[in-house]
């Protein structure tokens, strides 16, 4: 597929959750501009891009987000996700006047039940010639 040089954003997502697989879904579905590109956690691109971070994938959540020389998690990267995502998915960003340690308790029982949540099997997504490039390996 795709090398993993850097882009301006990419979401790194537990490629082993129904969860996050469909939260991708949702992301590609609502980025008709391509802004964010997508790397499985557990491959090498994750590890190639969190090196410079310090940070081994597996320290991760269940989502994360590397835009330029940032690296956001938790409540920070849905956040900034939805916000690039536009209206009305912008509007989710209202909730960063609540304190992170707040938002990332809600986070962090969201991916602790990421499984659970998952009401329904997101096949493994096999990203269309229009898409493929979106994904990092």
């Amino acid at each position: 597929m795709h090398d993993a040089r850097p882009h301006p954003s990419v979401i790194l997502f537990d490629g082993e959750c129904h969860f996050c697989r469909a939260w991708v879904t949702f992301v590609i579905r609502h980025d008709p501009r391509g802004t964010f590109r997508f790397a499985p956690r557990q491959s090498d691109a994750a590890r190639r891009l969190l090196a410079p971070f310090g940070v081994a994938p597996d320290a991760l959540g269940s989502i994360a987000l590397i835009a330029g020389p940032t690296l956001s998690t938790r409540s920070d990267a849905v956040l900034q996700i939805c916000t690039q995502l536009g209206f009305p998915w912008r509007m989710v960003s209202w909730l960063a006047v609540i304190p992170r340690p707040l938002r990332d308790i809600g986070y962090a029982w969201v991916a602790r039940n990421r499984h659970r949540l998952s009401w329904r099997r997101v096949r493994c997504r096999m990203a269309g010639p229009e898409e493929s490039d979106r994904f990092l390996r």
